[in-house]
């Protein structure tokens, strides 16, 4: 078996902290306490600590794990807009031959990181000296250091070297669903002597930075995909609700342009953050190349680098996520116009029913009032002898044996109803007809 020796274990580890939205305050709380603990956690994994020593970003330790020495140190970093963290821990003396399986033993150094929806990714670094350069030994060496850290065979795999040290980048193929640390990522670099190890740990602010760009690349593009999907899901929401003509309920109507209005609000949200994603990966694909020219040239100086492998995603990148949120951006954004046509269909629909049920309620209005008026006109007259003497009028008071007020109560009150009630449908007959006449008006001239 390939001597392994100084085993060390890196995890760079991301998450949002600033944007439009985020409430920086209360996204750093669990990290905070996630800080607070971890010097109960290091001194619950080491069977014995010599060193520990915590400052507000920072903390470093040493103490035996098991039958072998450790060292190690926790880092925080702002990155502007994120907040980046380093674990990492190794084991020592250097010239001690470590077990593979040892890795899962420094592996428990690691304490549970918070994961949350701004939880941009992370990646895996495994390093360590090796006694050969044979590549298939190399590759199978790789093969079961990552299965022992992550459980699970790897899906993909490519190869480079890093200042002569042989590198290979691994991953799995997540679910789009899945959580951004899913993938599993890791790079795997066996160097050959000490000097190539000391001099790779002044490059890991390179590594930070660029592996944080690669993340935020990764994190924007799975979060596309889900925005594609939501918005749709949302056109397809707001098509039902479309009125067929005639019969309309104003009550639904209603209820349907209220919906339509949150449907065309969050539609136009969401394809503002689509665009978002689309800027966030050029610039961060702007950024990636930057942090990976400078590392491939400070490592190129210090031995042979080929690192073609970290040029394959930019590539991916290039080719792929970009063309692919460019022709999302194109073809769903007409909808957002389909969208508000449709809705502004449905409010002119409301808007012509509403105001034909306020012009029949007028017109109703108008009709009671007439009739009410001249009856109430009739009802004030005094003197109605005249018609009580009308044979048929006679006959029923004489029927009655009503007395003389009696009967003019009774028949001011009939003519009165009688009289309104004509004159109500007259006022009816006489609105209905001017609406007639302007209808016909009115499609004369289109």
């Amino acid at each position: 078996m390939i001597n392994y020796s100084y085993l060390t274990l890196d995890l760079f580890a991301y998450t949002l902290i600033k944007g439009l939205g985020f409430d920086s305050i209360n996204i750093l709380k669990p990290y905070q306490h996630f800080w607070q603990q971890l010097p109960d956690h290091v001194k619950a994994s080491l069977s014995n600590v010599y060193d520990l020593t915590q400052f507000d970003d920072k903390l470093k330790f040493s103490g035996k794990l098991g039958d072998c020495l450790v060292d190690g140190s926790y880092q925080s970093f702002n990155l502007g807009d994120t907040q980046a963290f380093i674990f990492d821990r190794s084991a020592n003396p250097k010239d001690t031959q470590i077990s593979v399986n040892y890795l899962s033993q420094l592996k428990t150094l690691t304490p549970d990181f918070p994961t949350t929806d701004l939880t941009l990714g992370q990646t895996w670094m495994i390093s360590g000296w090796v006694s050969s350069s044979q590549e298939d030994e190399l590759e199978n060496l790789a093969q079961t250091l990552y299965k022992t850290l992550v459980g699970q065979e790897w899906d993909h795999q490519r190869i480079g070297q890093f200042m002569g040290a042989t590198v290979f980048e691994v991953w799995r193929s997540p679910k789009l669903s899945d959580p951004p640390t899913a993938n599993s990522h890791t790079l795997i670099i066996f160097y050959t002597n000490d000097k190539q190890m000391e001099a790779a740990g002044k490059l890991y602010r390179y590594w930070l930075n660029l592996l944080c760009h690669r993340h935020k690349i990764w994190y924007a593009y799975t979060y596309s995909r889900q925005l594609k999907q939501e918005l749709q899901n949302e056109f397809n929401q707001i098509l039902p609700s479309f009125p067929t003509p005639g019969g309309y309920d104003l009550d639904k109507l209603k209820r349907d342009l209220n919906n339509n209005r949150h449907i065309l609000f969050r539609y136009s949200q969401k394809l503002n953050l689509l665009a978002n994603q689309q800027q966030t990966i050029i610039t961060n694909f702007y950024n990636y190349q930057n942090y990976l020219n400078l590392i491939e040239t400070q490592a190129t100086k210090r031995g042979t680098t080929k690192l073609t492998f970290l040029n394959a995603f930019s590539q991916t990148v290039e080719k792929h996520y970009q063309p692919q949120l460019e022709q999302d951006i194109a073809s769903l954004t007409p909808s957002l116009g389909t969208l508000q046509g449709l809705t502004d269909t449905v409010r002119g629909i409301v808007e012509i029913e509403q105001a034909q049920r306020d012009r029949n309620f007028q017109n109703n209005i108008a009709i009671v009032g007439v009739g009410l008026g001249t009856a109430s006109i009739l009802a004030s007259v005094p003197d109605l002898e005249m018609i009580t003497e009308l044979p048929p009028v006679n006959a029923y008071i004489s029927h009655w044996q009503l007395s003389k007020p009696q009967a003019n109560f009774v028949v001011s009150l009939n003519v009165s109803i009688f009289a309104g009630v004509w004159v109500a449908i007259f006022t009816a007959i006489v609105i209905k007809l001017g609406e007639l006449l302007r209808s016909n008006k009115s499609s004369e001239r289109r």
